[in-house]
């Protein structure tokens, strides 16, 4: 849902007065209003608790009110907003502004509370109170509520562009959604792979949103080709009520046409909301693994754990942090923890820029990197002992650190460009080498040892997307990634399509 940019969409400053205002504002409001817009919001915080001490001013309340949500001191904001409401029970704008934030903190049912005594006003300020109803309805799931909302809007104010496009939206949700696309990869293991997607959805209710995954890959490996198929089954449940999302897809994995077994798989990914900004996420899967040139041999399952809290201010501020395990049925775990958070640096209509950090940990019980030559080659021929991690890969004491980089650009109404990228300013790892040696018989092995390794890991994603049609968008995608055990190259094209549905 788009519910930040439509609340901005909507949003209005706050007006130099009101009826019970002076014409003029005080020097004082006029200087916590300039701090305000300079992002000093402890000053005007601080000028404005003075002000409104001495008695209670309608603008001064109003004005602090906005300056403490735009500091992210939600809790006295809505204080003011209370203290305001008290003295003042009569003045519609302020309970508008009061619906405003708390919708934008999903407290969706006081904000309605709020807006009760719009019901019976006939001018302006009922668009924006339906525009918030709408939006609340909408956020509930409650989407044939919100449409007609909209409609009522719309009919008293036909020119009305956020109930359009908030309605845009809605429809956009509401019919079915089509993506097909394929993507080509290589990398130095060698590794090439073609793979074709295709993806439907529906939302059709809360608990019933189904959706259907098919990929086939093909294989090009230095001794010829291979391929596999899966395909995925699923449904979104959704208990607002609880604040929970449970994704839930069952699936089959056939490795090569011409291979015996298909192998089953399957995804339970439960989100708790946690108040307005965090998320708790509880996954589980079965699926397969196609990363490295065994893998990509034969068919390897992966078994993955994971445990991520979420944080979302809007669609601005951004961070995760988790931890994961992931296990190949040989006793053998992976596990990794992660951090990592973007912060908005520009925001402005045709672009925004976010910059951030973040921290990996990764290591296995034991390294799966063995020779590509047989004891006997080595000791006949000689020369380095190569290897390659097979069936799948394993980190040793893996750290990153690194900073992150998202742009994204409309240089036109129809087509943006998106492009996100991070760079290892520190990272080291303890990379694996085979040697030849001798056992306490005089028999000779290949023995494995590890050095400590220092590497400034790259990954950058690029995007360009022509939205030809309200229902069409076509997309480019490039991505490089510059790892520890490989470099690799990714090229994807898709087609996105919402088909139409009837209008209101």
């Amino acid at each position: 849902m788009k519910g930040t940019f439509i609340l901005a969409a909507m949003g209005v400053v706050l007006r130099a007065g009101t009826a019970q205002a002076q014409t003029a504002l005080p020097d004082t409001l006029e200087y916590a209003r300039t701090k305000a817009n300079e992002k000093d919001f402890g000053e005007a915080d601080r000028v404005l608790t003075r002000y409104n001490a001495r008695a209670n001013h309608l603008d001064g309340l109003r004005l602090q009110a906005q300056v403490l949500y735009w500091a992210h001191d939600f809790n006295r904001a809505a204080a003011v907003h209370e203290q305001a409401l008290a003295a003042f029970p009569n003045v519609p704008a302020l309970r508008l502004d009061y619906a405003r934030q708390l919708v934008e903190q999903n407290q969706l049912d006081k904000a309605k509370d709020q807006l009760r005594i719009y019901e019976s006003q006939e001018d302006s300020a009922r668009a924006e109170s339906g525009l918030l109803l709408a939006l609340i309805s909408y956020k509930q799931l409650r989407v044939d509520a919100a449409r007609q909302t909209l409609a009522e809007v719309l009919r008293r104010y036909p020119a009305n562009a956020a109930a359009t496009a908030l309605l845009q939206d809605i429809d956009n949700t509401l019919r079915p959604y089509f993506r097909v696309g394929s993507r080509y990869l290589r990398d130095d293991q060698p590794l090439r792979a073609l793979t074709y997607e295709a993806e439907a959805t529906w939302f059709r209710s809360g608990l019933v949103a189904p959706i259907i995954l098919l990929q086939a890959n093909n294989f090009s490996l230095p001794e010829g080709h291979t391929s596999s198929y899966w395909l995925q089954v699923g449904n979104k449940f959704t208990f607002l009520p609880l604040g929970l999302t449970l994704n839930a897809t069952g699936g089959l994995f056939q490795y090569s046409p011409n291979s015996t077994g298909v192998r089953a798989t399957g995804n339970l990914l439960l989100s708790k909301t946690l108040g307005s900004t965090l998320t708790l996420d509880v996954q589980a899967a079965r699926q397969p693994y196609q990363a490295v040139l065994t893998s990509a041999r034969q068919p390897v399952m992966e078994r993955l754990q994971a445990l991520a809290l979420r944080y979302g201010k809007g669609e601005k501020w951004l961070g995760k942090a988790g931890v994961e395990q992931r296990s190949y049925g040989d006793g053998n775990p992976a596990y990794s923890a992660y951090a990592w958070l973007l912060a908005p640096v520009l925001t402005r209509p045709a672009v925004v820029l976010k910059a951030g950090y973040a921290f990996s940990y990764a290591s296995a019980e034991r390294s799966t990197y063995t020779p590509v030559r047989s004891l006997s080659d080595v000791v006949l021929n000689g020369g380095p002992v190569a290897g390659a991690y097979a069936p799948y890969f394993t980190p040793r004491n893996q750290l990153v650190n690194a900073v992150l980089l998202s742009v994204k650009l409309w240089p036109q109404k129809k087509v943006s460009v998106a492009a996100r990228g991070s760079y290892g300013v520190q990272g080291r790892a303890d990379a694996p080498y085979l040697y030849l040696d001798k056992a306490l018989n005089n028999e000779l092995y290949i023995a494995t040892g590890f050095a400590r390794q220092s590497y400034h890991p790259v990954e950058v994603q690029g995007e360009v997307a022509l939205k030809a049609s309200p229902s069409l968008t076509l997309a480019a995608t490039y991505g490089y990634s510059s790892l520890i055990f490989y470099n690799r190259h990714a090229f994807d094209l898709q087609l996105r399509y919402h088909l139409h549905r009837e209008k209101i």
